[in-house]
């Protein structure tokens, strides 16, 4: 019985020494996974500490690209009070970065406007086709005759375009004098110094320029 009782206070003594050293076993390896732990927090956070510094220090990424990269840092949930304070200071960047965008956009777009309302104020009046044919009849000589003449044929498709003449209506019918072109009519004008016909009707082509004149005689 001694013998036996002996035995068992051995047994008991080494599984006692066999689960201290399995506990303190699983306490060493869980010392470790929280050191490894710990050093991969802290390396992630040194990283994003660097790329947030970069991005505040870089000026030549838009704000887009700024987001984009600040994304993925936040993505990682360091919850750092430093890193969190590069961050607040990297969107106010952005913010800043997006409001100088926005105005620098407005101004050029109020420049471009002012521009073309300067523009438009030098440019000279724009005539109707009434207007050059009272300014050709009525030019101070042969040359500001012409100089009306080439302005005006700038509004139509060809020097060539056909311009009728209606001498009256019979009939229901309008009856024609002889067909002319816009060149040779205009030229009628300044030779005549007088204009004996209203314009009736106009037709455009797909360009805005005339296709078709038709005069009617006045009464």
């Amino acid at each position: 019985m001694k013998i036996y009782a002996s035995s068992l206070s051995k047994l008991l003594i080494f599984l006692m020494i066999a689960l201290v050293s399995i506990n303190t076993g699983c306490k060493n390896k869980q010392k470790e996974a929280e050191k490894k732990a710990a050093a991969e927090r802290a390396a992630k956070i040194a990283q994003a500490k660097t790329d947030l510094q970069a991005l505040l220090a870089d000026n030549s990424k838009s704000p887009e690209e700024l987001e984009r990269d600040l994304a993925r840092i936040k993505a990682m949930g360091l919850n750092d009070p430093e890193v969190n304070a590069l961050i607040r200071q990297v969107e106010e960047k952005i913010s800043k970065k997006k409001t100088e965008i926005a105005e620098a956009k407005r101004k050029a777009e109020e420049e471009e406007r002012r521009r073309r309302e300067e523009e438009e104020r030098q440019k000279p009046a724009k005539l109707s086709l009434n207007d050059y044919f009272t300014r050709i009849i009525s030019a101070s000589s042969a040359n500001e005759a012409n100089n009306y003449i080439n302005d005006a044929l700038k509004l139509f498709a060809s020097p060539d375009t056909p311009v009728l003449i209606a001498i009256g209506v019979f009939g229901g019918e309008k009856d024609y004098d002889k067909p002319t072109t816009i060149r040779k009519y205009l030229e009628y004008l300044k030779d005549q110094k007088k204009n004996l016909n209203n314009i009736d009707n106009i037709v455009y082509d797909s360009n805005g320029k005339i296709k078709e004149l038709e005069l009617m005689r006045k009464k």
